[in-house]
């Protein structure tokens, strides 16, 4: 009977041990998948330019051709997505270049149309209006500012345009 006292806290120190064990089992992978996405870089869209094909799909002097401007891959810290529509752009070509903005309007994110009759960009949410060279006509509507330019570029005749999105409702033209 002297032994009984020995082994029920021999018992009790192996219970909570492997109690405990079994918690940090489960509890170490949880605490690794909740923090380790903070040191990890989050990406919303691409920074490298995203092809858009041969650059005779635009003609010159041509009006303004839309565009979808897809992502082939976007990761962020916990997933990989394929073939991700961005948004849109407004392509059109000059003697002398490539021209390309945002199809998104400036004041809340709607998309852009252009009335090729009228020679101008409209917002439909709210009539924003903009000329065809994508500056702002006075008092047609809340938007602050000209529509968003994206740079674009040539490469072995290709168009590459890189996507940027812009921070809404604000008069300066500033990277979200």
């Amino acid at each position: 009977m002297a032994d009984e006292p020995d082994r029920r806290g021999f018992l009790k120190v192996a219970t909570g041990v492997l109690g405990g064990g079994l918690g940090l089992v489960v509890a170490v992978p949880a605490l690794r998948m909740c923090i380790a996405p903070t040191g990890a870089e989050t990406v919303t869209t691409p920074h490298d330019p995203i092809e858009l094909g041969l650059v005779e799909r635009l003609k010159v002097g041509a009006p303004w051709q839309r565009v979808s401007v897809v992502a082939p891959v976007v990761k962020d810290a916990w997933t990989t997505a394929r073939d991700i529509v961005l948004g849109g752009a407004w392509l059109r070509r000059t003697d002398a270049k490539v021209e390309a903005l945002s199809a998104v309007c400036p004041h809340l994110g709607c998309a852009v149309g252009f009335d090729e009759t009228a020679k101008s960009f409209l917002c439909p949410c709210h009539n924003s209006k903009w000329s065809e060279s994508g500056g702002l006509v006075a008092n047609t509507g809340p938007a602050q500012r000209d529509l968003d330019p994206l740079p674009i570029e040539v490469h072995d005749g290709r168009l590459r345009l890189t996507w940027v999105r812009y921070k809404l409702d604000i008069p300066t033209r500033e990277p979200a």
